[in-house]
């Protein structure tokens, strides 16, 4: 596990800056608990905005890049853990001057992804398998939500 979360704290960190790295380390803390395959499993999906990103520039693939990861930390510690996760990055898009419009849909589609989420989740057993699939589906949803 940890030569996958570093190749992928190492990748978000060269392409994306530390807005794409801080979500890997959040996960990672989230996981240590959690066996190798599992926990590196969690960290791949993201891997594809990243890439996406990388290729298209488009950096408004960070809402789904992040939006994987709170749903996965949402899954694994529940609704107060992922909404703390779309704190995080409502407070980085602050910092990189996204207007109140932009910000307004961002929390709304964000909250909304998360808490659907976790509903789904929660009467389902609690796997690895389980919590990939919906986070991945999750940030395709945050994707439909760009066009908001």
């Amino acid at each position: 596990m940890i030569g996958v979360w570093l190749a992928a704290l190492a990748a978000a960190s060269f392409w994306g800056g530390w807005e794409w790295a801080l979500p890997c380390v959040a996960l990672a803390a989230a996981l240590r608990r959690i066996p190798g395959p599992a926990a590196a499993a969690a960290v791949l999906p993201g891997l594809f905005w990243l890439a996406a990103f990388a290729v298209t520039g488009d950096r408004r693939l960070f809402f789904c890049y992040f939006m994987q990861y709170a749903v996965h930390l949402a899954c694994l510690h529940g609704a107060c853990a992922g909404v703390t996760g779309v704190a995080v990055f409502l407070a980085i898009r602050v910092g990189q001057g996204a207007s109140v419009d932009v910000l307004a849909v961002e929390a709304m589609v964000a909250l909304a992804v998360v808490l659907a989420a976790v509903k789904v989740q929660d009467p389902g057993p609690r796997s690895a398998r389980r919590r990939m699939a919906i986070a991945s589906v999750a940030s395709l949803v945050a994707f439909a939500g760009l066009a908001l």
